[in-house]
């Protein structure tokens, strides 16, 4: 049985031996990126639902947060820009973040109570 894998490998043509290292990188690579783990979640509905439900979550999470941060830099880069006192400019940036605020209050602000 020994001499006949011998033959055999001996019988392989160089293109045949490259295409089976090939495949073998191809496995290697498969395995590695855990491709059968994916195919696996794809198969299993419940599991498939709940991680788009969490991803879903964090992206409203990080979309949330980043806007904020956003935002409140704007905020302190025009409140630093008006106490410059530069004529024209700080004008138009009290202005700017005055409609800012008043854009962006809560409802309740706006909201008289009735006595």
């Amino acid at each position: 049985m020994k001499k006949d894998n011998k033959t055999n490998e001996q019988n392989m043509t160089q293109q045949q031996k490259d295409r089976i290292t090939q495949l073998e990188k191809l496995a290697d690579r498969l395995e590695r990126m855990r491709v059968g783990d994916y195919v696996t979640n794809l198969n299993k509905t419940s599991r498939l639902i709940w991680l788009s439900l969490m991803s879903g979550i964090a992206r409203g999470v990080g979309l949330t947060l980043g806007a904020t941060l956003v935002i409140a830099i704007i905020f302190k880069i025009i409140s630093t820009m008006i106490s410059w006192n530069v004529p024209y400019l700080s004008e138009m940036m009290q202005d700017l973040q005055d409609t800012l605020q008043t854009r962006y209050q809560p409802v309740r602000a706006h909201v008289k109570k009735v006595e």
